[in-house]
């Protein structure tokens, strides 16, 4: 009678352990848990990609006086030590500028005495223009924003190539799971960021559309697409 019983007490936990392997196998292999982690990938990755492409913006509308001369010249505006700035005039056409090591920006005088400066950390700084600083200017209005910027999805994109694992590191990004972006800014022009997709993956991916900063300072929307395999 003792052995049938512990018989049939082995039999229940054998029938236990059985189940519970199956139970942990189907949750481990089962399409709608790979389903789910790929898209808390594709979340996070978005999430990512849209933190690494986009900085501030502070915009400055400026009436310059009639009594400035024609030719080169200078404004100094109180903005955040490091910032590079882009001059456009009230078409918003670019005009060139430079910032001196006082934070001073130079650029020359458009005729209709209106300029838009733009400053942020992303912008490069101009080559050299000298000019007379003046202090006969009034700023009509001012913007701060945040917004992508090409340059920024230019320099994502070199990271992608040239060190792909490591920018996963970066992202915190599961190792079995890739991942890529395309920033269309038109219908000639786009920074791609892709590795090869195998036919047999299951891709998942988010798409937005955003107003972005181009590398001359103009404004344009961006169409981004984030995908994850």
């Amino acid at each position: 009678m003792g052995k049938r019983g512990l018989s049939h007490i082995e039999f229940v936990i054998s029938f236990v352990i059985f189940v519970a392997f199956i139970t942990f196998a189907f949750m481990f292999f089962s399409p709608l848990q790979s389903n789910r982690t790929l898209k808390s990938t594709l979340d996070y990755a978005w999430l990512e990609v849209d933190d690494a492409t986009n900085h501030n913006l502070e915009t400055y509308s400026v009436v310059i006086d009639s009594s400035v001369p024609t030719g080169n010249m200078g404004i100094d505006i109180d903005v955040p030590s490091g910032f590079n700035a882009s001059v456009e005039d009230s078409s918003g056409s670019p005009i060139p500028s430079y910032i001196d090591d006082n934070g001073a920006v130079y650029f020359s005088k458009p005729s209709d005495n209106f300029v838009r400066i733009k400053y942020s950390l992303v912008f490069s700084n101009g080559n050299v223009i000298y000019g007379a600083l003046t202090a006969n200017y009034q700023i009509s209005s001012s913007e701060s924003e945040e917004l992508h910027f090409e340059k920024l999805f230019d320099d994502l994109n070199k990271s992608y190539f040239s060190d792909y694992n490591q920018l996963k590191k970066d992202f915190n990004l599961p190792n079995r799971m890739n991942f890529g972006f395309v920033a269309k800014f038109n219908e000639t022009y786009e920074i791609t960021a892709l590795r090869n997709i195998p036919e047999e993956s299951e891709v998942l991916s988010k798409n937005e559309r955003f107003q972005a900063v181009s590398k001359s300072g103009i404004k344009k929307y961006v169409d981004v697409r984030v995908l994850v395999w």
